[in-house]
């Protein structure tokens, strides 16, 4: 029923780097510390990272973010020379450390999480000159961003873990079959059986969280215009707009909506990033969203999220949108 994910090679060097790594669980370790999608690479020199080796590594975990109405990168980086690297920095959360060595005989990744702080994630590349970081670098990079957006949202859930609200999680155990960790500030708007809107507003922003089931029928669901076409019917139903007959869709001038089949929490999913709109009016920002199976009870589940923050970045808020969703746990209430 559920569709199946083939081994891929992200899987095989995702494996390899797992096992061949280092994992410290240092239990007396200082909290991690680093604003929200910051990461500290450190070179050998200055010289380093203003050539084309720093600019390979900007390229990459500066990339625009996928679905913004602006452009926000990925990750901001801050660069720090080997000899400056002083104990200060070792409790930053995303840590990325390039060496080039003549002395070594072929390039090496090690990876260690938890290493000087909790959490934590440190990557080191080290390499006998530029050419072989390159191909390292490029063969496991998709590699490196999966386990430096781990720890991001690690680090999310562990400060809303605390303070999240059981009325919430009762309701989507109760409806859904599922759990999430929703911290305090979002409040339900709106609920049915199959629906139930959480928002979280402030003077400057608005988050929000839709989460929404019906039957599952074949693969066809998972297919991204079928996916735009059911959000569409449930915002239209649910999530009016300011003014008279306007209501929250899915925006497909401006960039369209973008698919890719991830793996889940160790399900199959489609995650769709992309922008709203309000139909009749002028409101607008970024959406995310995770559709997949709940095989107990044989239906579709989707988790949607959307941002409204005019004039501000919507980065960070729309990462501790995602950070929510993967804290998501099927519950067996049978």
């Amino acid at each position: 029923m559920k569709k199946t994910i083939f081994t891929s090679l992200f899987t095989v060097v995702f494996i390899i780097i797992f096992l061949s790594s280092c994992n410290y669980e240092k239990p007396a370790a200082p909290n991690s510390t680093g604003k929200t999608s910051e990461m500290l690479v450190i070179t050998n020199n200055k010289a380093q990272w203003n050539s084309q080796l720093g600019d390979t590594i900007k390229d990459f975990f500066g990339q625009l973010c996928v679905g913004l109405p602006q452009p926000e990168p990925l990750f901001s980086m801050v660069n720090i020379p080997e000899e400056a690297f002083i104990d200060m920095y070792h409790k930053h959360r995303n840590i990325f450390i390039v060496d080039i060595d003549k002395k070594l005989k072929k390039a090496q990744v090690e990876t260690k999480k938890n290493l000087w702080a909790i959490p934590q994630r440190v990557i080191k590349i080290t390499a006998p000159d530029k050419d072989s970081f390159y191909k390292i670098f490029n063969e496991n990079k998709n590699v490196f961003l999966e386990l430096f957006n781990r720890v991001e949202r690690r680090r999310i859930n562990n400060a809303y873990r605390s303070i999240a609200v059981s009325k919430i999680s009762g309701k989507l155990n109760k409806d859904f079959g599922i759990t999430l960790t929703v911290p305090g500030g979002f409040k339900i708007a709106k609920s049915t059986p199959d629906f139930v809107w959480l928002r979280r507003e402030t003077k400057k922003e608005s988050q929000g969280i839709m989460v929404y089931s019906y039957d599952y029928k074949d693969e066809s669901s998972f297919e991204l215009k079928n996916i735009i076409a059911k959000r569409n019917s449930i915002t239209k139903k649910f999530i009016p707009g300011p003014t008279r007959d306007s209501y929250m869709c899915v925006s497909e001038e401006v960039i369209f909506p973008e698919a890719k089949e991830i793996n889940f929490l160790k399900n199959y999913a489609v995650e769709v990033r992309g922008l709203w709109k309000v139909e009749g009016d002028f409101m607008g920002g970024p959406f995310l969203s995770y559709t997949f199976v709940n095989e107990n009870t044989n239906k579709i589940i989707t988790i949607d999220t959307y941002v409204y923050a005019p004039r501000t970045i919507k980065r960070d808020l729309l990462r501790q949108l995602e950070a929510i969703c993967y804290t998501m746990k099927f519950v067996d209430n049978e």
